[in-house]
């Protein structure tokens, strides 16, 4: 925020919710919800996983790609993949209920279970999100 001069103020109305939501992600009491994810990862046009503290320094030379629906790029995953929702429960623990919803794009995964994933997987939040290919 400081390289973007952004108050709190300015990126909750930016990105669309309140200033006490993004303190609240500042302090690390509550973590955004995929689509504020998403949505800071595009402000800031960076990784996602430098955004999430996963990576000390921003990778250099990436092209970032426009990030898709969760529901198409899980079901991408699960293709290049070669992984059926049964094996992937058993990597995780994650409930069958969740992919689901997951693939349905009724629901997307919290932070937590995106980090869960993208080790599953074996990659990159920026990779399990679609955010570079």
């Amino acid at each position: 925020m400081k390289e973007h001069n952004l108050t709190p103020v300015l990126l909750a109305n930016e990105i669309g919710v309140t200033r006490n939501a993004i303190t609240r992600y500042l302090s690390g009491a509550h973590l955004p919800s995929f689509s504020v994810f998403v949505k800071l990862v595009e402000r800031f046009n960076c990784s996602a996983d430098y955004l999430l503290g996963l990576i000390e320094y921003p990778p250099a030379n990436v092209v970032f790609h426009p990030i898709p629906p969760f529901q198409k790029r899980f079901r991408e995953l699960l293709t290049m993949y070669n992984m059926s929702q049964y094996a992937l429960h058993h990597k995780t623990n994650f409930s069958y209920d969740n992919f689901n919803k997951w693939l349905k794009g009724i629901t997307s995964p919290y932070m937590d279970n995106l980090i869960k994933l993208a080790q599953a997987f074996d990659c990159s939040i920026d990779y399990l999100i679609g955010h570079v290919l």
